[in-house]
């Protein structure tokens, strides 16, 4: 991904990079570099992340400096979170098929990180005790599996500035075989998450002639029953132990077409898994017999939060005009009504 074009990550990292694999740099320089950029928490997780590769010496000494500014910012960040105009929250369309099959959920959401480190874009950091990119897959699919209606979510901080068109088309040549975003649909950061608005996924797969057989006979039997119980490894009461699982109400519709099988599967319950293993589990086959199950589509309902926006988008209005207020040598007089003698601020 790097050999593409030459990465547009902010200057302050690259040369935190090449020090930590091994460039003469002196520390107190970078930190100031990453001050300055305000950088610093995304220096530090670099380093944490980095530093068994440097010189333990000259990474303690790095990490004493960075540490009290990293708490200090982020403590900055958790106070003005929710007055934060910087940030921009972003769906992300993509689809995984072809080379891209053998990714799992964690190897997508570590080349879609890269894929925006190189483009220079930043996405925000999370309020967890060590911060991590915003970035999410709803509905990750696991290795062997592919879809052409997939979901990322991811804040930036600050907001891209060029248009999507231009944002999508840098990404992509980035990207490996296989994977690619084919939507940035910006959207309130108050929005419910994909995977909350998800009723259902439609799937595709080609099955193998030899196998062909013995699937429509599977798939019949299964149309007729009335539950079909699958054994699966979970948790009980907080015990890892073997349940039972009705793949009856999760698998909505079974057809064929040829050696073609369609199906639609229930994403709104808790317990939807691996789409590989509940397909298995109706066939009669191992999860890999499944390699290049295709998910087509997934249903989303309309999304409530949006329906009720005067719900957030006043709050969030007239804190900020408060704070403006409070901010800015006001002349505002408070009166309390237990005592006639105004408080005046300013």
């Amino acid at each position: 991904m790097e050999q593409v074009a030459p990465s547009s990550e902010p200057a302050a990292l690259q040369a935190l990079r090449r020090a930590l694999q091994g460039e003469p740099a002196d520390p107190v320089v970078l930190v100031q570099s990453l001050v300055h950029e305000e950088l610093v928490e995304e220096g530090t997780a670099l380093v944490r992340a980095e530093r068994r590769t440097a010189d333990g010496t000259w990474v303690a000494q790095l990490t004493a400096l960075l540490l009290p500014l990293a708490a200090k910012a982020m403590a900055k960040r958790e106070a003005g979170w929710q007055l934060d105009s910087r940030r921009a929250a972003v769906r992300l369309g993509y689809a995984k098929e072809g080379q891209a099959l053998d990714f799992d959920e964690g190897d997508v959401h570590a080349i879609l990180l890269e894929a925006f480190r190189l483009e220079g874009l930043r996405p925000a950091l999370d309020l967890g005790k060590r911060p991590r990119p915003s970035l999410r897959l709803e509905l990750p699919l696991p290795e062997g599996a592919g879809g052409l209606a997939e979901w990322a979510e991811v804040v930036f901080r600050p907001e891209p500035i060029e248009p999507p068109e231009a944002l999508l088309e840098r990404l992509n040549g980035r990207l490996p075989e296989g994977l690619r975003i084919h939507r940035w649909d910006p959207h309130p950061s108050y929005a419910s998450p994909v995977g909350e608005l998800a009723e259902a996924s439609r799937w595709r797969w080609a099955c193998p002639a030899e196998l062909a057989d013995g699937a429509r006979r599977r798939c019949a039997e299964f149309l007729y029953a009335e539950s079909w119980l699958w054994e699966k490894g979970g948790r009980v009461e907080g015990r890892k132990q073997v349940k039972q699982l009705d793949l009856r109400p999760l698998v909505l519709d079974l057809r064929w077409e040829g050696d073609i099988l369609f199906s639609m599967t229930r994403a709104s319950s808790s317990e939807a898994g691996n789409p590989l293993k509940i397909h298995a589990a109706v066939l009669g086959l191992e999860p890999a017999a499944l390699h290049g199950l295709l998910r087509l589509s997934l249903d989303l309902r309309p999304d409530p939060r949006l329906a009720q926006a005067e719900r957030f988008e006043p709050k969030l209005k007239n804190m900020y005009e408060d704070a403006v207020l409070l901010g800015g040598g006001s002349n505002i007089t408070l009166v309390d009504d237990d005592d006639d003698e105004p408080l005046r601020l300013g």
